[in-house]
């Protein structure tokens, strides 16, 4: 079987480079576990680099000692919309409940907008009684996250709360989640929040109440050329198969530890290989394909969706390259001011192209978006490119 998954936000079979968020995790659920309030942890980076692997770990590590509340925020709904769709289900996943639970839950459920709700594993049935008009989304979310506590203090097991793309959450659920969650940490039954997102969650993240700041966060980096080659190394090993020390060296080159490319190379390699070794000759066979996936999937679509004058603002922040970089600096190299270009950089940001990761710079969302754009410069120079440059440059 392929050791290596390229999957979207599938856990990998070795997670290497990450020892700080490891750590950090082991200590929350060590925390939790013992009945203290554990510290929520925010894990930020550019796509590809993990985040959401290690949420999934996070809940790996927790088993059936906890009641898992994985959340996805979208641009397109809220935060309390997307609980309110799994919420039966996750009530219902809890287990069998005393009686003494399914009374407390009774309590807790008559806020919520719904005419009747079967209590799960036959522990009754409750009828409630209301206008039959939605109610308020703050009460909503609020009653189904108590329910969702109580339920979980019935069955003797924690709160764990998971939060993917945390910067396309709703401010107004993000603020009552993050309260219930403080609130939690002060009486005897605490909540775990784990949270990942862009480089740019701190935009929503600033908004929220001050201890949003002792959160444990960290910023997921590419891995170095000694994880790159553990991250390789150790999938292959573990399924008893062996690779040549040239072929390692060029799948480490190849994926340049970013860990979506590490899986997607690692995996066209295997896959390729025949008997219990991978050659150099089984490397630089699959990567013209892989390559050319990972080109198609992570850069030629998305930024062909970019107009004339966004091509040549990313053209622009490419050559200045990798990592964040002043919105002046991009002004200058065309010729014109920071003002004059920043709808150009709120159009990117909203096709997810760039980010702001600090105030006044700007990075690709991508890594390496800047190496494929310099190295295939002429494809994007079209004549429409270079009109809006000179155009851009006699107005400024």
């Amino acid at each position: 079987m392929n050791p290596f998954n390229p999957a979207p936000g599938a856990l990998p079979a070795a997670i290497v480079g990450r020892e700080p968020e490891l750590i950090a995790i082991r200590e929350a659920l060590r925390r939790i576990k013992g009945g203290s309030p554990p510290v929520p942890v925010l894990f930020t980076g550019q796509r590809g680099m993990g985040k959401t692997a290690l949420l999934q770990e996070l809940r790996r590590l927790a088993g059936s000692s906890t009641l898992a509340v994985p959340l996805e925020a979208l641009r397109s709904q809220s935060l309390a919309a997307s609980l309110r769709e799994k919420f039966d289900t996750l009530l219902d996943g809890v287990g069998n409940l005393p009686a003494k639970t399914g009374r407390a839950l009774e309590r807790v459920l008559k806020d919520l907008p719904k005419i009747s709700y079967e209590l799960p594993h036959g522990a009754g049935s409750i009828a409630l009684q209301g206008s039959g008009e939605e109610e308020s989304h703050d009460r909503s979310l609020a009653t189904m996250l108590q329910a969702l506590r109580v339920a979980a203090g019935g069955a003797k097991r924690f709160m764990t709360i998971t939060v993917d793309e945390i910067q396309d959450a709703d401010l107004r659920s993000l603020e009552i989640l993050v309260r219930f969650v403080h609130e939690s940490a002060q009486g005897d039954e605490p909540v775990l929040l784990a949270s990942a997102g862009l480089n740019d969650s701190h935009v929503v993240l600033e908004q929220l109440r001050t201890y949003v700041q002792r959160w444990a966060s960290f910023e997921l980096r590419l891995l170095t050329q000694a994880e790159t080659i553990e991250a390789l190394l150790a999938p292959i090993l573990e399924a008893d198969a062996t690779i040549e020390e040239e072929a390692l060296q060029r799948l480490a080159a190849e994926s340049a530890g970013y860990p979506v490319f590490i899986q997607t190379y690692g995996s066209a390699a295997w896959e390729r290989h025949r008997g219990r070794a991978i050659t150099l000759g089984d490397v630089e066979a699959s990567l013209p394909e892989a390559r050319a996936r990972c080109e198609l999937a992570f850069y030629v679509r998305p930024l062909a969706r970019m107009s004339p004058r966004e091509t040549l603002f990313a053209l622009a922040l490419a050559e200045l390259g990798p990592g964040a970089h002043p919105i002046g600096a991009v002004a200058r190299s065309l010729g014109t001011d920071a003002p004059s270009i920043s709808s150009i950089r709120t159009t990117l940001v909203r096709k997810s192209i760039i980010a702001v990761p600090m105030s006044g710079k700007v990075e690709f969302r991508i890594p390496f978006t800047d190496r494929y754009l310099r190295a295939h410069r002429e494809e994007y120079e079209s004549e429409d490119v270079s009109s809006y440059r000179r155009r851009l440059a006699a107005d400024g």
